[in-house]
């Protein structure tokens, strides 16, 4: 198939903390990719209500909804999204129980630029 090119990709990062949609906002557009960020659970599954994306980045933990539920809504509002899960929490349940979701890759905090942009370039890569 014809390969996408890299600025119609689309990523919503879904996270409570400002400083890691502004780290991933930073790292992903400096490759191309158009990035949107959300602070809760209900405003990304709000964001993926008005707009298509090509991958979320979900936070484990979140003030309203937690990653798994957020994922769950989200992947029966857009049934191809990639998605990969962000968390501060690595033990082998977490991770465990996200790819058996659905999860394409989980990303621990904290992060490189370059472990950022491995787990989406895989995402997206596992998606097609």
């Amino acid at each position: 198939g014809v390969v996408a090119v890299r600025e119609q990709r689309k990523i919503l990062v879904g996270d409570d903390a400002g400083l890691i949609i502004t780290q991933c906002a930073e790292g992903l557009q400096a490759l191309g990719y158009t990035v949107s960020g959300a602070e809760s659970g209900e405003r990304v599954l709000e964001r993926l209500r008005e707009e298509s994306f090509d991958l979320v980045l979900l936070d484990y933990r979140l003030p309203d909804i937690d990653g798994f539920e957020v994922f769950t809504r989200a992947r029966a509002l857009q049934p191809d999204l990639a998605f990969v899960l962000i968390t501060g929490y690595g033990t082998t349940d977490v991770i465990d129980d996200a790819t058996e979701l659905g999860f394409t890759t989980v990303l621990l905090k904290p992060f490189t630029r370059d472990q950022l942009r491995g787990a989406v370039e895989n995402a997206l890569v596992t998606k097609g």
